[in-house]
């Protein structure tokens, strides 16, 4: 039986939460998954969790930033393509279309990641 560190109650050694209060009780490294009992850092590969956790946000905060610039892009290219449409012709316009709606897709499989 595991004690609770936050009420002092009992819980079985399998328990990832304590049954009472919901304190985590195993935590488990985010970069190779090793569980132990205490949080912070990682007893076996030595990862700081907070600063994993705030690279991983850093990350897809530029990811997201990414996506919208190459949503602003697609969407201005087609603009200047309308805007040239009695130059260019209809060709041109369609393989704008076109590019704006693949840049589209590709940004929400990523964004689904």
């Amino acid at each position: 039986m595991m004690q609770c560190p936050k009420c002092g109650h009992a819980n079985s050694d399998a328990s990832y939460f304590c049954t009472q209060c919901h304190q985590v009780l195993i935590h488990r490294c985010p970069a190779c998954w090793h569980e132990q009992r205490a949080g912070g850092v990682c007893e076996k590969c030595r990862t700081n969790f907070a600063l994993y956790w705030g690279a991983q946000l850093q990350h897809e905060a530029e990811v997201e930033s990414r996506i919208e610039w190459d949503k602003f892009w697609a969407r201005a290219w087609a603009l200047v393509q309308l805007g040239f449409l009695p130059f260019i012709g209809l060709r041109g316009l369609l393989r704008g279309i076109v590019r704006s709606i693949a840049a589209r897709f590709i940004a929400q499989r990523l964004s689904n990641r």
